[in-house]
């Protein structure tokens, strides 16, 4: 039965560090069988056009399968690789993750692949600026929030009258 264990490490660094970790244990192999960085597709307005870039997901951790109890040789290969502070545990033994916790982990990571979030979040009462469309440059307030259609209510002052607009999250920016 596989284990999996996370690992604190150098953040902004994660797919460098998996990849020491790959090339010091020769990973995949018998005993380590995978390594993942969490990462989500995220959309971003660059330039008036939409793009899905790659946001890490748990800034700073990266996932390790093993299959079963690792031996001591290999902790420690694990536990020198520059970047790696620590394996998350209680004590000095590392303790894996439960099986409930990396089916929950791994499913949201699936989740978060299959459908991009938008760069910003955007809450209630937050205020923003128009930047495409009809009404651009106005500014606003969010009255509602609707993340899965990707769509903001805001309400816009024209001329003197507060106006409920709907507006796609790509159109709007935060001030």
């Amino acid at each position: 039965m596989s284990r999996w264990y996370v690992f604190h490490v150098r953040t902004g660094q994660e797919n460098k560090i998996k990849k020491l970790i790959e090339a010091r244990c020769g990973a995949p192999n018998d005993t380590i069988l995978q390594v993942i960085v969490p990462e989500e597709d995220v959309i971003d307005l660059a330039k008036g056009e939409k793009k899905v870039r790659k946001r890490k997901f748990l800034p700073g951790y990266i996932l390790v399968e093993t299959a079963g109890e690792v031996d001591e040789h290999t902790w420690h290969l694990l536990q020198t690789t520059p970047g790696v502070f620590k394996v998350l545990g209680a004590g000095i033994k590392p303790a894996p993750l439960e099986q409930r916790e990396i089916s929950q982990l791994l499913q949201e990571l699936e989740d978060r692949k299959s459908k991009p979030v938008p760069k910003v979040e955007f809450n209630r009462g937050d205020k923003i600026e128009v930047k495409n469309g009809p009404f651009i440059n106005f500014e606003g307030i969010v009255e509602e929030v609707n993340n899965e259609r990707e769509r903001l209510r805001v309400s816009v002052s024209i001329f003197g009258r507060s106006t409920i607009l709907e507006l796609d999250f790509w159109q709007v920016e935060k001030v």
